[in-house]
């Protein structure tokens, strides 16, 4: 359902690159609409004809390719308009709702059992496209869409909810552009809102209530479409096209609200996002991805809550990757990470945890952050290779190379931990069937007050005495005192003899 709601939107509502002064024709206007329809993998059918100073396109029907066996995707627009304007542009705009229709097999052994979902989505306002038929721009100024979904109901109970997103205040540019059969574009687009209204659910214990907006929203970027797009959209896309998209929204707030049969059984979750951002890119088969939340702001109230109410909060929350798609004997590069800054418990989570307040409650924070290198003997993108993989008799070919740790890092009540390393995979067989290869490397850790912590925490009752005297026995046959009162610090090496030494020392097993 989304990616039908953001192709559809795309040919309508994106935007880009800097003007183009020539004259376009209506019947040009079509065929770089049709152009960028195929290069999507959705070539469409329609019946076309003039109307005085306008094209009429009626009754176009497109599909998309769908990555499951049996699930189908087919939308119909009753009727676009391509309408010479002056200083030789072209006006297109929908005259009723786009309604798209998606089939999927309840079960892979019975075909003939299906699932089906409606939506529909409305366009209000024109896009004037100028330029020539080789080099376009579509320009949009305050257009909005709506985007409507059916329920969908299976034996009484809804197994995906009704829901109606409405994008508003859409303004901006996106240039069209051939380059021998290919497709390039630029874009820049900035929406005023985003709203989503999901239809409540009905359960056994009560009702749910879910909605979402987003405010100041952006997309820029460029994208280098494949000429052989139409043949394998996924192959062609993440293995033949290369794209960068960044976008961004100022705020953000979602709701759920669970209605029971007595108040005492009512819950209201409510979370507020201040600026958010997601990059995504693709380039030569390798796919990246990059996104950052900030001041993110998390409240739940209702009877269950002791207290009747808790809030936590983050300051910041980011993920990201970088793992390449296509097949390569010779090594690539792949990348990992999450992070979250300061995270705030509620007061209520650190009575519990904390009663007699030995624990300093600072805010948390936690950073992970990998790279390494690994060959690959398959196209992650070619549907009938992976379908040969499911039967589960052939393992997947991907080996890694080489792994590095590049940040770790956690702050938890006053205490801390950091450390990075490196390794490499050897070029021997597993030392059981199946297991792990063997590998060598180093790992370097700094640990700032993790002594005091195991203390008060055993004081408190959290951590048994026992387990904390084990804890403390580990600590001291890995780690040795450093610069500074309460440090700790730990130099492993993993040699490829299969020892392990810790600061220099071999250990005992």
């Amino acid at each position: 359902m989304r990616s039908q709601f953001l192709a559809v939107a795309l040919t309508t509502t994106c935007l880009a690159a800097a003007p183009i002064y020539a004259d376009i024709s209506p019947e040009e206007a079509w065929q770089s609409y049709q152009d960028m329809m195929s290069s999507m993998g959705m070539a469409p059918t329609a019946e076309v004809s003039r109307d005085g100073d306008t094209l009429v396109v009626r009754n176009m029907i497109y599909s998309m390719q769908m990555p499951a066996p049996g699930m189908s995707n087919v939308s119909t627009a009753p009727e676009v308009r391509f309408q010479e304007r002056s200083g030789g542009t072209v006006a297109l705009w929908f005259t009723e709702p786009v309604t798209t229709i998606v089939t999927a097999p309840l079960d892979p052994e019975l075909p003939d059992e299906t699932l089906e979902t409606r939506s529909s989505i409305s366009y209000e306002g024109e896009v004037v496209i100028s330029g020539t038929a080789e080099d376009q721009l579509y320009t949009l100024d305050g257009n909005s869409m709506v985007m409507s979904t059916a329920p969908m109901v299976i034996d009484g109970k809804t197994m995906q909810p009704g829901l109606t997103a409405t994008l508003s205040g859409v303004s901006g540019t996106y240039s069209l552009r051939k380059e021998d059969d290919a497709l390039a574009s630029e874009m820049d687009i900035k929406g005023s809102s985003l709203i989503y209204d999901i239809d409540p659910v009905e359960g056994e214990d009560g009702t749910v209530e879910i909605g979402f907006e987003a405010h100041d929203l952006a997309m820029t970027g460029t994208v280098n479409m494949s000429a052989q797009m139409s043949e394998d959209v996924l192959a062609a896309l993440f293995g033949h096209s290369d794209l960068d998209i960044q976008m961004g929204l100022g705020t953000s707030a979602m709701s759920l609200k669970v209605l029971g049969d007595t108040p005492e059984s009512n819950m209201d979750v409510q979370a507020n996002t201040g600026g958010s951002t997601l990059d995504i890119s693709v380039h030569g088969g390798t796919v990246g991805y990059d996104a950052t939340a900030n001041d993110i702001n998390l409240t739940l109230a209702g009877a269950q809550i002791p207290g009747g109410a808790a809030e936590i909060t983050l300051k910041s929350y980011s993920a990201g990757f970088l793992f390449p798609l296509a097949a390569s004997d010779a090594p690539q590069s792949f990348e990992g990470k999450i992070g979250l800054e300061a995270l705030s418990l509620p007061d209520i989570a650190w009575m519990i945890a904390d009663p007699t307040g030995q624990l300093p409650h600072d805010p948390a924070t936690f950073r992970l952050s990998l790279n390494g290198t690994l060959t690959s003997g398959i196209d992650l993108f070619d549907a009938k290779a992976l379908s040969a993989l499911e039967g589960g008799e052939t393992n997947l070919p991907i080996d890694l190379k080489t792994l590095n740790l590049a940040e770790i890092y956690l702050a938890l009540a006053g205490a801390s931990i950091s450390g990075e390393g490196a390794g490499y995979v050897l070029d021997k067989e597993p030392a059981t069937p199946g297991g792990l290869p063997p590998f060598a490397g180093t790992l370097s850790l700094d640990l700032i007050g993790v002594t005091d912590l195991i203390d008060k925490l055993s004081s408190t009752g959290i951590l048994p005495p026992e387990q904390a005297m084990s804890a403390q026995m580990m600590l001291g046959l890995f780690a040795r005192p450093g610069d500074t009162p309460g440090e700790l610090v730990s130099e492993i090496e993993m040699l490829e003899d299969g020892s392990i030494l810790a600061n220099g020392q071999p250990l005992p097993f």
